[in-house]
């Protein structure tokens, strides 16, 4: 599961237990500035278009800056990749590593991932008959290894759009986004749409579980379309802190085969 995806996932589960520190602000230009930092790991296995599986392990760190219903969100991953994966992804989901002598014995390679930038737009849901709609623009700046494979050293860019509204204690939400990745020499990377639906649930005061169904096409031509269920469960905690732990579970060859996680979130003003 990418971060993006993970990140918003702690939103939803924030903004339903009504934790102040992601409350939409209506002076969009005013100075209540909100900040959230998160902070976690993540770790996935699937054969990526091969015959063996690679072990992907990632350090997630998110921080964000708010200022009514816009949001600008920065993240650096630290990661381990353990194989010979023909494409394995960071963790906001740019494509970072393509083998060609994937018959070769796995090898392992660590070190800090591309830079990843996001600015969010929020309409409010007042706007909307209660439907709140997020617009997300995301650039990647390939400032990772190329020679290590820790990145393609080209720019990705993409976009996304989040519809959610909330039914009692059920929020469900489609998300759908377009990547366009830089195309390194020697590879073909295809544009990719993904697309996410699911729901969360308010499990208690303090607790929201989501689950979703999650579509990614084709990155390159040897690798097929991901298809994936996800789950999560936060404990949000007055103050501003969500602990979150989640799963998923691929459905094809083109996901991993599993994944796991735990992310902390602290939002502050």
């Amino acid at each position: 599961m990418a971060q993006a995806k993970i990140i918003f996932l702690i939103q939803a589960a924030m903004l339903l237990a009504g934790a102040p520190a992601f409350a939409a602000d209506p002076d969009i230009f005013g100075q209540d500035l909100k900040y959230t930092a998160n902070f976690g790991m993540g770790y996935s296995n699937g054969n990526y278009g091969t015959a063996r599986n690679t072990d992907v392990t990632l350090g997630l760190t998110n921080l964000s800056v708010a200022s009514g219903d816009f949001k600008l969100s920065a993240s650096i991953p630290y990661m381990r990749i353990s194989g010979r994966g023909l494409v394995t992804f960071d963790a906001s989901g740019n494509p970072i590593v393509i083998n060609r002598r994937t018959a070769l014995p796995p090898d392992t390679r660590t070190g800090f991932g591309d830079l990843n930038l996001a600015l969010s737009y929020t309409i409010p849901a007042t706007l909307l008959g209660d439907y709140e709609v997020r617009l997300t623009g995301v650039t990647k700046a390939p400032i990772a290894s190329a020679r290590r494979r820790l990145s393609t050293g080209e720019a990705d860019y993409g976009m996304s759009v989040d519809v959610s509204r909330q039914w009692g204690k059920w929020g469900p939400f489609l998300t759908v986004g377009y990547l366009v990745p830089g195309q390194p020499v020697g590879y073909t990377l295809n544009d990719t749409t993904s697309v996410s639906v699911g729901s969360s649930y308010e499990l208690s005061k303090n607790f929201v579980a989501i689950a979703s169904y999650d579509f990614d096409s084709s990155d390159s031509p040897l690798v097929p379309p991901a298809h994936e269920l996800a789950a999560s469960l936060s404990w949000v905690r007055e103050g501003g802190i969500t602990l979150t732990g989640y799963g998923t579970v691929g459905l094809s060859a083109g996901a991993p085969d599993m994944g796991a996680g735990l992310l902390v979130s602290y939002g502050f003003k």
